[in-house]
């Protein structure tokens, strides 16, 4: 890889950061409805979780010297291989897809009911579409500025503190183990984004020393989405909270200026910064895949790609259940991805190296 394509191992922290940070920040009602007022737990347990899952990624990494695609072809060879990449492709596009979708369908329920989804879809599209041909190096400094431009957003969330109530918050264990493993579960979907790095490892710059900033930047997410967590169950009682659709976006509707009294639409618009990285990341290591796959040029990659999710944006998910079905097909996805996938493809490495021997690792 030319030294000009690559990015510096810092910059790993918001790669990470970015692709972690998304749509789930607005709403929690899924994550408090097995384990309540304890589900503030359940976020620190899948942070803690996510650590040891990227311990892994690294290993695997190292080992394989390359990413994912080139490691599934020299585990399972050209066939099987390809197989298994194209899958983690079609999952990549699924996340990129229900990232658009679930934005467009806030857009519509706090901003424009009428707004069509396929034109939007299409406008922001071929954006992303020109960040992720100029290269990784673009995505990544579009990871950068997503950080900073989030910051301000999130500061708005003290507001809320104003009107709230502690005593939400007790007592603390009321629920099982059971209950907070499950509702750490359903937080799979909000915390995931870190397993890009199984496609994005080549683009570093002595990817060792990246290891420590991928570990904090979970460490960052983990406390945003903590923050934020205990704010939305100090302002609102559980019962509330199961019969408030998107609850955080609520809290922009009690910030008031002079000049901006519905600040929720700021809020939102300034949103799409958390948002584009979500689908610049994702869309960018589905490119890439299905280039390396099938010996694509960029820009056929990339027109692939697009389509497929113009198609799906056009009239596939329209009404709210679908979208709810939609994201609980992925939140599932994810899961059995990073919690089976991974531990079980360190496993075969392992087993497969040993038992080829020493000479034919990488």
């Amino acid at each position: 890889m030319k030294e000009n394509l690559l990015v510096s191992p810092f910059l790993v922290f918001y790669i990470i950061h970015a692709m972690q940070l998304g749509i789930g920040v607005l709403d929690f009602k899924d994550i408090s409805q097995p384990a309540g007022h304890d589900a503030w737990m359940s976020i620190i347990v899948s942070g803690a979780s996510i650590h040891i899952l990227l311990w892994l990624l690294y290993r695997i990494l190292k080992k394989g010297n390359g990413d994912l695609i080139s490691i599934h072809r020299d585990l399972f060879g050209k066939w099987a291989g390809g197989f298994l990449s194209m899958l983690f492709i079609l999952y990549l596009i699924n996340l990129s897809f229900t990232s658009l979708r679930v934005y467009i369908e806030v857009i519509q329920l706090w901003v424009f009911p009428q707004l069509t989804p396929w034109f939007f879809s299409l406008v922001l599209l071929l954006v992303v579409g020109y960040f992720v041909i100029n290269g990784f190096r673009v995505v990544t400094g579009i990871c950068f500025l997503s950080a900073l431009y989030s910051l301000p957003i999130f500061l708005t969330f003290l507001f809320p503190l104003k009107f709230a109530h502690f005593s939400n918050l007790l007592p603390i264990m009321d629920h099982s183990v059971m209950e907070i493993l499950s509702s750490a579960r359903k937080a799979t979907l909000s915390m995931s984004g870190f397993e890009l790095l199984l496609i994005f490892y080549p683009f570093i710059k002595g990817p060792d020393k990246s290891e420590k900033w991928a570990h904090l930047g979970v460490i960052y997410t983990t406390c945003i989405y903590l923050f934020v967590a205990i704010v939305t169950f100090v302002y609102y009682n559980q019962d509330q909270l199961q019969h408030i659709i998107w609850g955080t976006v609520m809290f922009w509707k009690i910030i008031e200026f002079p000049a901006l009294e519905r600040f929720e639409h700021l809020g939102i618009a300034a949103w799409l910064f958390v948002v584009l990285p979500n689908i610049c990341l994702t869309l960018w290591g589905a490119h890439r895949g299905i280039s390396q796959l099938f010996s694509l040029k960029k820009k056929r990659g990339m027109i692939i790609v697009l389509i497929i999710i113009m198609t799906a944006a056009t009239g596939f998910i329209e009404s709210r259940a679908a979208i709810e079905k939609l994201r609980i097909f992925s939140g599932d996805a994810t899961f059995y991805f990073i919690y089976v996938y991974i531990p079980l493809l360190f496993l075969m490495q392992v087993v497969i190296y040993k038992f080829r021997g020493d000479k034919l690792k990488r």
